[in-house]
Parts: structure tokens; C-alpha cells; sequence
């Protein structure tokens, strides 16, 4: 491979859309490095080797696209292709979907016996309140989180001890729904 060494971006995206797969190995190595200062720049080191995996499908795909008939140079057009798949990966990790997903053992395990020590506590009561009405909420935590009585989260909330065993009820089968979709 030490013939590639002196060609430039142009010459070897030409070769690798002639088919070559040597220049396209020569683009990975060229650009390894870059991947992994983009992963870092944006703190996702925690994911590093499937977005690293990414980083070269992603390179894969703007050396296809690219058209150098634009006047923009390869590396800031794979740049900006790179940093747009970043963001929209740290979008889609902040939805309930990819948390339920990567931690969906941790987060069913812990629903009805939540323990504050978890990594996982806040962001668990955080999906509690975008899935439970107000009174489900402030009756899960009080009986399940902190453990109150019945009669006394009655007398807590101003409610019946009728309406704290149905929200409780109402509560848990949305949250085991929730988390099994």
C-alpha cells in the first residue's frame, strides 16, 4: 500500500469509486484518528467502538457522494456528515426508546423496588412522570419509593384510601406497559 502514501483525497475517492477496496482501506486508516477525536469531541466514549463502526460507514458513504464539483474539500464534507449523524445519535439517546433499550434489564428489574443508589434512578422517575398522571405519580413514590402506608398517603393527598389503591393499581399496570413495548 505504500503506493497510495502520495495521493491526495480526489485521487484516491476516484479509485474507490472505480472499486477499489486497497484505497478505501487507505481512507480508513487515513481518517481512524478523525473518527475517534469526533467520538470524543462529543463525550460519546461510553458507545465508542459501535460509533467508530459508524464513523467508517459514514465515510463509506461520503466518499460515494461526494462530488468535488461543489468546491468543498473531502474532509469537510465527511466532517459535516460525521458531526450530523453525532447529534442526531445523542437526539435519539435521549428518548425513552434508547434507554429502553440499552438499560431495559436494569429499569425492569428495578420498577416496583426503585433503589436511590441506581445510575439509573433519576432517569427512571424522570419516565415515571411523562407516563403517569400527577396522582399516580405522587402515590407510586410515596408507596413504592418511600414506602408510606396506605392510609397515610390517603391522608398525605386528601383522598380516599379507595383512590390510592386504584391509582396504584392504574400506576403499575402503565408503567409494566410502558417499559414492555
Amino acid at each position: 500500500m505504500k503506493w497510495y502514501r502520495p495521493l491526495n483525497d480526489y485521487e484516491i475517492i476516484a479509485m474507490i469509486q472505480e472499486g477499489s477496496e486497497d484505497a478505501f482501506t487507505l481512507m480508513v486508516d487515513k481518517y481512524s484518528r478523525f473518527i475517534s477525536k469526533k467520538i470524543n469531541k462529543f463525550n460519546l466514549a461510553y458507545d465508542y467502538d459501535d460509533l467508530y463502526q459508524e464513523g467508517i460507514l459514514i465515510l463509506h458513504r461520503s466518499v460515494v457522494k461526494f462530488d468535488p464539483s461543489f468546491n468543498k474539500t473531502f474532509t469537510r464534507f465527511f466532517e459535516l456528515n460525521l458531526e450530523r449523524h453525532f447529534i442526531s445519535y445523542i437526539k435519539t439517546a435521549k428518548h425513552r426508546k434508547h434507554l429502553r433499550v440499552v438499560h431495559y434489564g436494569e429499569i425492569k428489574e428495578n420498577v416496583h423496588r426503585v433503589r436511590e443508589n441506581s445510575v439509573y434512578y433519576y432517569a427512571h422517575l424522570e419516565e415515571l412522570k411523562k407516563t403517569l398522571t400527577e396522582l399516580e405519580y405522587r402515590v407510586y413514590i410515596l408507596r413504592e419509593v418511600r414506602n408510606c402506608s396506605v392510609s397515610l398517603i390517603a391522608e398525605i393527598i386528601d383522598v380516599k384510601t379507595k383512590t390510592v389503591y386504584n391509582s396504584l393499581h392504574r400506576a403499575k399496570d402503565k408503567i409494566k406497559t410502558y417499559f414492555e413495548e
